[in-house]
């Protein structure tokens, strides 16, 4: 007997974006304009971040009127300025330093040899801890943080053609609860290529294939959590509540998406010939741009060389569509709800 999908209120518990607080009770929100909403939610909710967000939001429009070697600066300002608006959200403490810096390790222009240094305090170092990352590294090279990047991963293995396929695309994410209702785990279902058994010895070690289905490959957390049946007491409907966002917590340090119409998630694996960086989306997002806003201010002319080699496609993908993913994820981990746009129903909902 296979497993039901979890419900809440009669609803499917599908995955959600948010990583610390996600609101599994909660409806979609249907938006075009993630800055509009978040202003109005910033002015019901809290006040003081609402400067940062509005400035975050300018920066953004200029963006998208500049050419690829000015636009990292907006871009990277209008990150910091989200960021800000996040930690003042969540009550986090910080320092008004960038909490990241870059250098140039070498005499031959690459893009592994433009370094990137988290530092114990500032702005990305306080999203870090935040969102509870666990890497133990704080130096990264320009190239290892775009190649951990699933919006620009088929640009990377263009440009970069050795690099192995890490994001395995996963469909109907979602949790689900055994028959006896008494244990909930994180369930996915691949396809395709990625169903084969060369492809599944890569999983990573947090799942393991669901062997309850014949007719197609599901995956699953080995870590569960116990849930509550129907009558149980507030304080155990509770308790399960908080169990489910420890298991969304773990297993989405695992699952990423690239924001879309709809979202598309995938599983990050750990594959020879590359580097895995333990770090969510936006805080590699924000160190990649901020490397590329430093060569936009100190070293146009660096800057510009990467657009007349190789790593054009590569680093033009990544200018023009990391802001959207960036603001999207953030905005989502901000009001700890689920984004969407009107008119797009995500499959299996």
């Amino acid at each position: 007997m296979t497993a039901e999908e979890l419900k809440l209120r009669g609803k499917t518990v599908y995955f959600r974006k948010a990583l610390t607080a996600a609101n599994f009770d909660s409806e979609r929100v249907l938006v075009t304009d993630a800055f509009q909403f978040g202003e109005l939610w910033l002015r019901r909710n809290k006040k003081e971040a609402l400067p940062y967000w509005q400035q975050a939001r300018d920066y953004y429009s200029a963006t998208k009127l500049l050419p690829p070697v000015a636009a990292p600066l907006t871009a990277y300002y209008c990150f910091l300025n989200a960021a800000k608006a996040l930690l003042i959200v969540k009550g986090a403490t910080f320092s008004e330093s960038h909490g990241v810096s870059g250098d140039f390790s070498s005499s031959k222009r690459s893009l592994s040899n433009e370094e990137i240094s988290i530092k114990n305090a500032g702005i990305l170092s306080s999203l870090s801890k935040h969102l509870g990352e666990k890497e133990t590294r704080s130096e990264h090279t320009l190239k290892e943080v775009l190649s951990n990047l699933p919006f620009i991963h088929r640009a990377y293995r263009y440009t970069y053609t050795s690099h192995p396929e890490i994001f395995i695309p996963l469909r109907n994410v979602l949790y689900r609860v055994h028959p006896n209702g008494k244990e909930v785990w994180f369930s996915a279902s691949i396809e395709g290529k990625y169903a084969k058994p060369q492809s599944l010895k890569a999983l990573p070690s947090e799942v393991e294939v669901d062997a309850g289905y014949k007719d197609r490959t599901v995956i699953r957390t080995k870590k569960r959590i116990k849930w509550y049946k129907k009558g149980a007491a507030a304080a155990d409907k509770l308790r399960a509540l908080k169990a489910l966002q420890s298991l969304h917590h773990f297993i989405r340090s695992r699952v990423t998406f690239i924001s879309a119409a709809p979202d598309l998630w995938y599983l990050k694996r750990d594959m020879a010939g590359a580097t895995t960086i333990d770090r969510r989306g936006i805080t590699l997002i924000m160190a990649a741009m901020h490397r590329l806003s430093e060569l936009s201010r100190y070293d146009p002319e660096g800057l510009k060389g990467y657009f007349e080699r190789g790593e054009n496609w590569l680093l033009a993908e990544f200018i023009q569509n990391a802001p959207g993913q960036f603001i999207d994820e953030l905005s989502c981990e901000m009001t700890d709800l689920e984004f969407g746009l009107p008119g797009i129903r995500p499959s299996g909902k």
